[in-house]
C-alpha cells in the first residue's frame, strides 16, 4: 500500500464539535486547519441559539461551520425557517447535514429528513450544500427497502433541483460494510459519498456508542475485545478502517467514497492531532500492512 493513497483519503477530512465540547476548546484553529468542515451535532440539550453561536464562531476562527439539522428535533417548518435563517444570515454557513434524527417521537411535526428536503426552505435560504445520511449496515428502526428508496428520492432531488447533495454514512468499524453498500446501492446512487469512522476512542466508548446508534456487523471488530476487561480502558484508533477503505478506493477508481467524516465522541483534540499527523505523512504501516503506526 502506498502511502499516498491514505493520505489523499484523509487530505480534506471532516469533524464534528458539540456546544459542550466548544467550552472547553479555546480556538478550533489550534486543532484543525482553517476551512476545516467542523460539523455541530444537535445532543440532546443544545438550543437553537447554541446552535447558531457555536457556528458564527466557527465562521470566525475561519472554519467551515456545518450545522446538524435533525427533522425529529424541530417543532414545525416555521421553527426550521427561523433557525436557516439564523444559521445563515449570522453565522454565513453554507451547508448543513441533514437527517432524521435517532429520537422514537419527534417533538413537533417533523419525522424524516426528506420532509426537509421537500419543504424548499433549504432553496429558500440559499443552502445548496447538503449533507444526507447513509447507512451501510442499515438502521434498526427503517427497513433496508425504505432506505434504499429514500437513497433514490435524494439523487432524485439533487437531479431535480441541482443541489449539491453528498452522502455521510452512519460510522463502521470496517471497510466490508461500506464496499458491500456501495455495490448494492451502485444502480441508485450517484451522489459522492463520505465515510463515518469512529474516532480515538476507550474500547468501552465505542461499545457504547455503537449500541446506542445500532452499529451493526462491524461491532464485532471491536466487540471482541470486550472478553477481556483490561482492554476496555485500551484507546483505539481506526486506522485498519482507513487502510481497508484506502485499498478499496485503489482497486476501484470507479467509487463513490471521496474522503471519511469521523466521529470523536467528545475527544476532538485527540483525534484529529492523530489524522492530522497522518495528512503530513507521519506514520508507517504495521508488519502486516493492515494497520498504522502513527508518530507520536
Amino acid at each position: 500500500m502506498d502511502k499516498q493513497r491514505v493520505q489523499d483519503l484523509v487530505r480534506n477530512y471532516s469533524i464534528e464539535t458539540t456546544v459542550r465540547e466548544s467550552q472547553r476548546i479555546e480556538r478550533y484553529a489550534d486543532l484543525v486547519r482553517p476551512g476545516t468542515p467542523l460539523y455541530i451535532a444537535h445532543v440532546p440539550g443544545t438550543s437553537s441559539d447554541d446552535t447558531v453561536r457555536l457556528a458564527a464562531r466557527l465562521r470566525e476562527e475561519r472554519m467551515e461551520p456545518v450545522p446538524h439539522i435533525v427533522a425529529r428535533r424541530i417543532e414545525s417548518l416555521a421553527a426550521l425557517d427561523a433557525l436557516l435563517g439564523r444559521l445563515v444570515k449570522e453565522a454565513g454557513v453554507t451547508q448543513v447535514l441533514v437527517v432524521a434524527g435517532d429520537i422514537e417521537q419527534p417533538v413537533g411535526e417533523l419525522e424524516s429528513g426528506l420532509q426537509i428536503l421537500e419543504s424548499g426552505l433549504l432553496e429558500k435560504h440559499g443552502l445548496r450544500k447538503i449533507g444526507v445520511a447513509g447507512h451501510p449496515e442499515g438502521h434498526r428502526a427503517v427497513s433496508d427497502d425504505a432506505l434504499r428508496a429514500a437513497l433514490a428520492w435524494k439523487n432524485e432531488y439533487a437531479r431535480r433541483t441541482g443541489a449539491e447533495l453528498y452522502v455521510v454514512t452512519q460510522f463502521t468499524f470496517s471497510a466490508d460494510p461500506v464496499a458491500a453498500w456501495e455495490a448494492a446501492t451502485a444502480d441508485i446512487n450517484r451522489l459522492p459519498v463520505v465515510v463515518g469512522l469512529p474516532g480515538l476512542a476507550t474500547i468501552k466508548t465505542l461499545l457504547k456508542y455503537a449500541i446506542e446508534c445500532g452499529v451493526g456487523p462491524s461491532l464485532h471488530a471491536v466487540s471482541k475485545h470486550a472478553a477481556n476487561l483490561t482492554k476496555l480502558l485500551t484507546v483505539a484508533a481506526p486506522d485498519e478502517m482507513l487502510v481497508g477503505l484506502a485499498e478499496y478506493r485503489a482497486r476501484h477508481p470507479e467509487t463513490r467514497i471521496r474522503g471519511v467524516h469521523f466521529f470523536p465522541f467528545g475527544g476532538l483534540k485527540r483525534t484529529a492531532d492523530w489524522v492530522n499527523r497522518i495528512v503530513a505523512g507521519a506514520f508507517e504501516f504495521t508488519s502486516d500492512g493492515t494497520g498504522l503506526k502513527v508518530a507520536v
